[in-house]
């Protein structure tokens, strides 16, 4: 026998929308998926309970950063579960009022893609940065693939620049109006009329 769900669009204008059990199976797994990923985020990362991470993530997770994406030769290397817990552990110590929300989530198959905002308070250090005092509020994204009702691997990218920026952290730009040459910015030689001909 067909099991059939009837979803009304929120429109009232449009007709009643039927979901048979594939289509309806497909959108109760994608949601419980994103339901793993929203209490990851808030048992993780907002409330720091890191003896949790078993609970949500396999002990043979991959944790993709985009600073692999720029390592010298070979393809990127991916973190395992202690590595996430030392980076989380690393960013609420320096951050004790740290807040992860969730501005938007879209599920599909095996993967979760979770908008971020990221907020807290540097009251002490992180890596080689001094405490600042400073707030800081940026966004990012994590991509995690689910099996077996845990994450098996994840990417994961912050606006980094901008949290350098907003805690004063970044180097002065080694460039001023006056070191531009008189006649124009663009000192780049012209190209010969040969070039141009074939």
């Amino acid at each position: 026998m067909l099991n059939i769900t009837v979803e009304t669009h929120p429109n009232n204008l449009s007709a009643a929308v039927v979901l048979g059990d594939n289509l309806y199976s497909e959108a109760l797994h994608a949601e419980s998926n994103k339901d793993l990923c929203r209490r990851f985020i808030q048992k993780i990362f907002n409330e720091g309970e890191l003896s949790l991470l078993g609970d949500f993530m396999s002990p043979h997770v991959v944790n993709h950063e985009l600073a692999d994406s720029f390592g010298e030769g070979g393809p990127p290397q991916g973190h395992n579960i202690e590595w996430i817990g030392d980076l989380i552990f690393l960013y609420r110590h320096a951050f004790p009022d740290l807040r992860f929300d969730i501005e938007d989530q879209i599920a599909e198959v095996d993967r979760v893609v979770t908008c971020l905002r990221m907020r807290g308070t540097q009251k002490n250090a992180l890596m080689t940065i001094a405490p600042s005092g400073r707030k800081i509020d940026i966004a990012g994204i994590r991509v995690d693939r689910i099996a077996g009702g845990r994450i098996v691997e994840s990417w994961a990218h912050l606006d980094a620049l901008g949290m350098l920026r907003q805690l004063d952290a970044l180097p002065p730009l080694n460039r001023s109006l006056q070191q531009l040459p008189v006649a124009g910015w663009n000192t780049v030689p012209a190209l010969p009329q040969s070039a141009f001909v074939s």
